[in-house]
């Protein structure tokens, strides 16, 4: 009876040992989770005790870096998976920075380590769109899905403002991939001095399909343009 006691109290320190709290962006700390695992849309965990005992799936996007490294989520690769779920984005202008607000885009950059992404839209894209769907605006749900969490995001009115982006964003515009189609992004670094890479919407016939091609491309670009800054 003891052997079997001592096996039950280390079961019960096994699991105490497994249990860790998860913070989250938006201020939140689960504390004492278990069962961590790491969906396609984020990480699943069971907290709570007894009949307050539930599971819960935090996106990855609300997770803190420190977490998504400890799991060995690789941001892109999840993003990715997250965007082939097709599901819609209420498009609009508040989902990035806007050229007005440049200096804060480039602290945030700067302070989360990230890159700044500049994405060329037109007013019209701004419309319930699903990222794997063709046409401009299923471009710009796209491009919002798997690059929003991974650099720091300012939406460039096609309309007014391509004179008024730095020149290193210039360079990404109206470099040869771009082919005269929108959105496209240029990539640079946090303080706008550096041109990284462009990334362009795909041409008249893209879809979901053809830009994760694209995508999975120009993520190889900026991860080894990162390894270099390292």
């Amino acid at each position: 009876m003891k052997f079997f006691l001592n096996i039950a109290l280390a079961c019960l320190a096994a699991g105490a040992a497994l249990a860790e709290d998860i913070p989250t962006l938006d201020g939140q700390t689960y504390q004492n989770v278990r069962n961590t695992t790491v969906k396609a849309n984020g990480i699943y965990f069971v907290v709570g005790e007894g009949d307050s005992m539930r599971g819960m799936t935090i996106p990855f996007t609300n997770l803190t870096e420190e977490t998504r490294e400890k799991y060995h989520c690789d941001a892109y690769e999840l993003a990715l998976a997250y965007a082939r779920q097709n599901q819609r984005v209420a498009l609009n202008k508040n989902l990035a920075f806007s050229l007005d607000n440049l200096e804060a885009a480039k602290k945030k950059a700067k302070d989360d380590k990230k890159l700044i992404g500049f994405i060329m839209v037109w007013d019209s894209f701004y419309v319930p769109s699903y990222p794997m769907g063709p046409g401009s605006n299923g471009a710009l749900a796209h491009f919002y899905d798997v690059f929003h969490g991974n650099l720091v995001l300012v939406f460039v009115r096609h309309e007014n403002e391509l004179n008024n982006v730095p020149d290193a964003v210039k360079q990404g515009f109206s470099g040869p991939e771009e082919g005269g189609y929108a959105p496209n992004m240029a990539v640079v670094t946090s303080d706008c001095s550096q041109f990284v890479c462009e990334i362009p919407e795909g041409g008249k016939e893209s879809n979901g399909q053809i830009r994760e091609k694209i995508f999975r491309e120009k993520i190889a670009a900026i991860k080894k343009f990162k390894e270099g800054q390292n």
